[in-house]
This record gives structure tokens, C-alpha cells and sequence, in this order.
């Protein structure tokens, strides 16, 4: 089976600097939903891993969370767009699931069945790449989001090799041909 993880905020939806709280913050990346819808047409199971230490710290509720996933999930069937499952981490400190570390990925690895050195992970931060090593996942960054400032700082060598894209759609359409 095939698997396309992806990170929410700056890679699917744009980022806020005071944090998505409701449905109403939601805008989606241009190009983000036709690219999944690229993605389910091929036959790739699509799933989202984001830490969101927002409901840890009191900012937001897990209803409030799982709202939104909603929103985003109605938008992406609106532009013809499948996101299988929405995993998150909601802890506010060190947690297994807390990316950088790997276990949503993992959990998403194991769920699908997918094979990590085959599956990509795309995100817009150092803290994604360093989950997407973690978990043996292919590491993608987009330049949207906090793309173009995490390559400013300097990507960590040892998660190398990194593919880099200008956003969502430019890295499914380099996995699509086989390039990724």
C-alpha cells in the first residue's frame, strides 16, 4: 500500500501566527487539495501528522481540535480530496508522539501497513524532517509555510537525504513520476 504523510500547518492549510482554533481560521495552501486529489487517484492512502501542544496548553479543546479536522476534511472533499486519517499529538512537552519523534508516523506506518523507506513524509520544518529520519520515511520539505526559513537556518545533515519543493503539489507531482 502506498502511503503520503503529510504535516498540516504550512504544508496543507496556512500557517496563523496565533494558531488554527475553529473552522473559520482554515485556509488551505493553493494547490494542496488538488494535489491529494492527485494523490487518492493514484491509488495512495494520504494521512496528516501534526503536534497540536495548543490543547495542552489550554488554548483550544479536543472538540474543538476534532472541529477543525473537520472543516479542513469537508474543504479537502470539496476540491475532490481524501485525507484518511488526521493523527495528532496534543502534548505540550516530551511525548514518544511529539514530533520530532516518530510516533505518529510509526502509528501511521503501522496502521496502513506501509513500508517507512517507501512512504514520504512532507513538512516545513526541522522538527518534521528530524520525525520523517526517526521513522526511516523518504524526507520532503516544502518551501510554504516555514519552509523557506527552516532551509535559511540550515537543515540538520544527518536527516539527509532531503528533497526539497517548492510546495505540496510540486512534491506529489515529483512522487507521482517517480522522482521522490
Amino acid at each position: 500500500m502506498a502511503l503520503f504523510l503529510l504535516d498540516r500547518d504550512g504544508v496543507v492549510v496556512v500557517n496563523r501566527r496565533d494558531n488554527i482554533k475553529t473552522p473559520a481560521d482554515l485556509q488551505l495552501i493553493a494547490g494542496a487539495g488538488p494535489a491529494i486529489a492527485r494523490l487518492n487517484r493514484a491509488g495512495c492512502t494520504v494521512a496528516i501528522c501534526t503536534n497540536q501542544p495548543e490543547v495542552a496548553r489550554g488554548v483550544m479543546t479536543r472538540a474543538e481540535l476534532e472541529a477543525v479536522h473537520r472543516g479542513l476534511a469537508d474543504m479537502l472533499l470539496a476540491e475532490g480530496a481524501t485525507v484518511e486519517r488526521v493523527l495528532c499529538c496534543i502534548a505540550g512537552a516530551k511525548c514518544p508522539r511529539l514530533k520530532p519523534a516518530a510516533g505518529m508516523l510509526a502509528e501511521a506506518l503501522a496502521r496502513y501497513g506501509a513500508a517507512a523507506a517507501e512512504t514520504p513524509f512532507v513538512g516545513d520544518q526541522a522538527d518534521d524532517l528530524r520525525a520523517a529520519f526517526h521513522a526511516g520515511c523518504k524526507r520532503v520539505l516544502v518551501r510554504t509555510g516555514l519552509g523557506r526559513k527552516t532551509l535559511a537556518e540550515g537543515i540538520p545533515q544527518y536527516v539527509a537525504p532531503v528533497a526539497v519543493h517548492d510546495d505540496l503539489a510540486a512534491a506529489v507531482d515529483a512522487w507521482l513520476a517517480g522522482r521522490l
